[in-house]
C-alpha cells in the first residue's frame, strides 16, 4: 500500500515512463523468446540453401569451362592453323588468307560456345599476326600478351592467366612445359567474360548478400555484389581465414563493420577457383515464416495498444497544452484580455490559474511601458525637428537687401517666392509626415535659394521621382538637412565647377535617396569618424542636420531605415538615404 501511495504521488511524466514499461515489456519478451527459438531453424535452412546454390553455381562454371578447354585442345589439330603457323612463307596469298577465313570461323565457334567466352584468339608468331573472333580483321601481333600468356599452367588444376586485370586461359604448342621453353608455333587463348561471371553471381545472391569469385592466390576477382568496398572487405576476411578441407563446401560466421554473416565458401579443383557466398546474419530473423502469424497477432495487440495509450496520453496532456499553446499565440499577437479556464485541478490547473495571473500583470506593464515610450518618442521627435535650423537665413536676407539696394525686382520677386514657400513649408507644424513629392519640391525650393547665392558655382541636378514614389509618406525635413550639409561642407570651398546630385531607387519594401557632393576633401579618416558620430545618439557636431536626420528615420522606421555614408566618386560625401516600406505607404 505504501508503494502504491508513492507512485500515486508521482508527477505525470514519471508515470508515463511506467505506464510505458509496463505495457510493452510483456510483449517484447514474447518476441524476444519466439525469434530466439525459431532463428536457429531457419539459419540451417538458409545455410543449406547457400550450400546447394554454391555448389550449383560451380558445377556450371566447371562443365562450360571444361568443354572449352577440350575444344581449345581438339584445335591444336586444326589444319588450317598447323598450315599458318609452319608453312606460311610457302603459301600463296590466297591460299593464307583462305587459311585465315578458315580458322576465324572455327573461332567464332569457340567463342559461341559458351556464355562465359568473351574472345577466342589464335597468335602466329611467323606471321607477326593474332587472329580473334571479335576482330573483323586480322590484327598485328601483340608480342607483350603474348609472353604473358603462353607461361606454363595446368589446365587441369588451374588453367587461368590474368593480363592487363583480364583472365584467360591459354594454349601454347608446343607446350613450353616439355619442349625446353622452346618459343611456341602458335597459341591459341579465351578470354573469359567478367561481366558474364558477374552478372550470374548477381542471379545466385539474395537481397542484402553476394557472392564473390576468386582464383588462386587472389590472383582475380569477379564480385556480383553491388557494394563493392562490402565485397572487398569480405573477399580479404574469408580468403585469410583457413578452412580443414578447402576442396570441401565450408560453413563459417563472419563479422564485417559490427555486423555477423554467414559465409558458404566452395572450392573447385579442376579450375582452381573458389566461390564465396555470403548472407547478413540479420535476414535470418527477418524470414521466420513459421512465427508469422504470433507476429502478426503481436502487431495488431501493439496497435489497439499504442492506439488507447496515445488516446490517454492525448487526454491527459496534448489538449490542456495545445490550449495554453495557441494562448501564448495570442499574447504574441497582442491580445492581454484573455483567460483560460480548465475544469481539474491538477498540475495544468495549476499551470493554467498562474498563466492567467500573469496575462494580467503583463497587460498592465505592456500598457505602462507603451505609454512611456510613445511619449518619450513623440517627445524625441519634435525636440530632433526643432533642432533643424536654416542656418543660410543671414545670407538670404543679406542678398535680398543687394538685390533691393541694385533695384533687380525681378530677381527680388524670384527670390522672395521661393524663399516664403520655404518658411511656409519649416513652420507648418500640422502634419509630421509629409508626400515625397513635397518633401523633393521643398528641396527644390531649399536648392533654387542656394543656386541665388552661389550662382554658376554650384549645380544641383535632381533625378524623377520614380513612378509610384510620389505618394510615398516620409517624416517632413529629411531631404533639405542632407542638400543643406552638402552646401555647408562639402562646396564651401569650391569655387567653379561643383554639383550636387540627388537620385532616387525604388526598391521591393523600400525607398533608396541617394544626394552626393564633389566636395572633394572626404578620406576615409573622415568617413570613419563621421560614421562613429552617426550612431552615437548624444553626438554634437558641425555635421548636426546629417546626425539629425537618421536619428528621426531610425525613430520613425526602425533599425531598417537610417543614413549610409560613403566616398563619392570624386571624393566628396556620398549618403544614402533608406525608407523601408512597411508604414511608408499611402494611407
Amino acid at each position: 500500500m505504501n508503494i502504491w501511495n508513492r507512485i500515486s504521488s508521482l508527477s505525470i511524466y514519471p508515470k508515463l515512463v511506467l505506464a510505458f514499461l509496463v505495457v510493452l515489456s510483456p510483449m517484447y519478451l514474447i518476441s524476444w523468446r519466439m525469434n530466439d527459438a525459431g532463428s536457429s531453424t531457419v539459419e540451417k535452412e538458409i545455410t543449406q540453401s547457400l550450400l546447394s546454390r554454391a555448389s550449383l553455381y560451380m558445377n556450371m562454371l566447371e562443365f562450360d569451362l571444361s568443354r572449352v578447354i577440350t575444344l581449345l585442345q581438339e584445335y591444336v589439330n586444326d589444319e588450317d592453323l598447323l598450315k599458318l603457323s609452319s608453312s606460311a612463307e610457302v603459301m600463296s596469298e590466297i591460299e593464307k588468307m583462305q587459311a585465315q577465313l578458315g580458322l576465324k570461323k572455327r573461332l567464332d565457334i569457340l567463342k559461341h560456345s559458351s556464355k562465359f567466352v568473351e574472345n577466342a584468339s589464335a597468335f602466329i608468331p611467323s606471321m607477326n599476326r593474332t587472329i580473334s573472333a571479335n576482330d573483323r580483321i586480322f590484327t598485328a601481333f601483340n608480342e607483350d600478351q603474348f609472353q604473358s600468356l603462353h607461361r606454363p599452367t595446368n589446365r587441369f588444376e588451374s588453367p587461368f592467366l590474368v593480363w592487363q586485370n583480364r583472365i584467360f586461359i591459354s594454349l601454347p604448342y608446343p607446350d613450353p612445359a616439355v619442349s625446353n621453353n622452346q618459343k611456341p608455333m602458335f597459341m591459341l587463348t579465351v578470354e573469359i567474360s567478367m561481366n558474364e561471371l558477374s552478372d550470374v553471381l548477381k542471379e545466385f545472391t539474395t537481397e542484402g548478400g553476394g557472392a564473390v569469385l576468386a582464383g588462386e592466390e587472389k590472383s582475380w576477382t569477379v564480385s556480383g555484389i553491388r557494394n563493392e568496398a562490402d565485397a572487398t572487405m569480405l573477399q580479404e576476411a574469408d580468403m585469410n581465414h583457413e578452412g580443414k578441407n578447402p576442396d570441401e563446401a565450408q560453413i563459417r560466421s563472419l563479422t564485417l563493420k559490427n555486423d555477423p554473416y554467414i559465409v558458404v565458401s566452395k572450392r573447385s579443383p579442376k579450375l582452381g577457383m573458389t566461390l564465396f557466398m555470403y548472407l547478413p546474419s540479420k535476414s535470418v530473423t527477418a524470414s521466420l515464416n513459421s512465427y508469422r502469424s504470433w507476429f502478426y497477432m503481436l502487431s495488431i495487440a501493439s496497435i489497439f495498444i499504442v492506439l488507447l495509450f496515445s488516446y490517454s496520453i492525448y487526454l491527459i496532456i496534448h489538449q490542456p497544452l495545445k490550449k495554453l499553446v495557441r494562448s501564448f499565440r495570442r499574447i504574441e499577437q497582442g491580445h492581454f484580455n484573455l483567460e483560460v479556464n480548465y475544469p481539474l485541478k491538477d498540475e495544468f490547473g495549476y499551470l493554467y490559474g498562474q498563466f492567467n495571473g500573469m496575462v494580467k500583470r503583463l497587460d498592465v506593464l505592456v500598457h505602462e511601458v507603451y505609454e512611456q515610450q510613445y511619449r518619450a518618442r513623440t517627445a524625441e521627435l519634435r525636440h530632433l525637428q526643432s533642432q533643424i535650423n536654416p542656418h543660410f537665413l543671414y545670407n538670404s536676407y543679406f542678398i535680398l537687401y543687394r538685390m533691393a539696394m541694385l533695384k533687380d525686382h525681378d530677381n527680388v520677386i524670384y527670390f522672395t517666392r521661393h524663399l516664403g514657400e520655404y518658411f511656409e513649408f519649416i513652420t507648418r507644424d500640422g502634419a509630421e509626415q509629409v508626400p515625397l513629392e513635397n518633401e523633393v519640391k521643398h528641396a527644390r525650393t531649399y536648392a533654387e535659394i542656394q543656386s541665388v547665392r552661389f550662382g554658376n558655382r554650384i549645380q544641383v541636378e535632381f533625378d524623377e521621382l520614380p513612378e509610384g514614389a510620389a505618394s510615398y509618406v516620409v517624416p517632413r525635413l529629411i531631404l533639405q538637412p542632407l542638400i543643406e550639409n552638402c552646401y555647408n561642407h562639402g562646396m564651401e570651398q569650391k569655387r567653379k565647377g561643383g554639383w550636387i546630385r540627388v537620385q532616387f531607387e525604388c526598391q521591393p519594401n523600400k525607398i533608396m535617396i541617394v544626394v552626393e557632393d564633389n566636395g572633394g576633401d572626404m578620406d576615409e579618416d573622415k568617413l570613419r569618424d563621421l560614421q562613429s558620430k552617426l550612431h552615437q545618439d548624444d553626438s554634437v557636431d558641425e555635421h548636426t542636420g546629417l546626425l539629425n536626420v537618421h536619428r528621426r528615420i531610425q525613430i520613425r522606421y526602425g533599425g531598417q531605415g537610417g543614413l549610409l555614408l560613403a566616398v563619392g566618386e570624386e571624393r566628396g560625401l556620398k549618403v544614402t538615404m533608406i525608407l523601408p516600406g512597411e508604414g511608408g505607404m499611402t494611407a
